[in-house]
């Protein structure tokens, strides 16, 4: 496991602007998942509240909530009072993360199709299109891009369960392709993500919840072929 002592801890990680306490709690908790998600801070990586707070800028008692708060959502596991890890995803946990999403997403596009604002929609599509022209998209690029159009899917599906289980589950199945999948020369799903934008668009929520099936049916087998190179 990494540790992530004092001097890497200052390297990674910003100064929080001075706020309030609850604010404080939420704008560390709000640079530590971004850090967790673009992998600046790894699985495995060992983080310590005090150094993690003087890195910032702030005091342990926000920094302690928002560490609660990752680890309430499972990103972080408890090491000792004060140590936690950034947790591992195991490929059988990216698996079975994605069976579910294969059968919550495609209901959550049908259920938003008719739903997303026509701006928003006009938005997704610009932002696809610029990622479709990059020859070598950056794999934050793509994930910009993924975390717009599922969780604009997600939540304007009007469940709040559905918004809620599929972030969770996402961000499982990015953590485990940051870690274990190498970056792609293409942005993945450019397609299907096209396809699916254009039955919400066309008012079509079968055809929407189609798409979104097999665009997650690809997204798994892209991953176990990856894994087999």
């Amino acid at each position: 496991m990494n540790n992530i002592g004092k001097r890497s801890t200052k390297r990674s990680a910003q100064a929080v602007p001075a706020t309030s306490g609850d604010s404080l709690s939420q704008v560390a908790y709000d640079m530590l998942l971004q850090q967790i998600m673009d992998r600046t801070l790894v699985g495995g990586a060992v983080i310590q509240e005090r150094r993690l707070a003087e890195a910032m800028g702030i005091s342990r008692t926000p920094m302690r909530r928002a560490l609660a708060r990752l680890e309430g959502e499972g990103l972080l596991i408890r090491l000792t009072d004060r140590l936690l890890s950034v947790r591992l995803v195991s490929l059988t946990e990216c698996l079975d993360a994605m069976a579910v999403r294969q059968l919550i997403e495609p209901e959550a596009a049908r259920l938003a199709t008719g739903r997303i604002p026509a701006g928003e929609l006009e938005k997704l599509k610009s932002e696809l299109s610029e990622l479709m022209k990059n020859k070598k998209p950056s794999r934050s690029m793509h994930w910009a891009f993924d975390d717009n159009l599922h969780g604009a899917i997600a939540r304007h599906s009007g469940n709040s369960a559905i918004l809620e289980t599929v972030t969770k589950l996402r961000r499982a199945t990015r953590l485990f392709e940051q870690m274990a999948v190498p970056q792609p020369t293409l942005s993945p799903g450019t397609e299907e993500h096209l396809k699916i934008i254009k039955a919400i668009e066309r008012g079509e929520p079968d055809k929407a919840a189609d798409a979104m099936r097999v665009h997650l049916t690809l997204t798994r087998r892209n991953v176990l072929d990856m894994l087999d190179k």
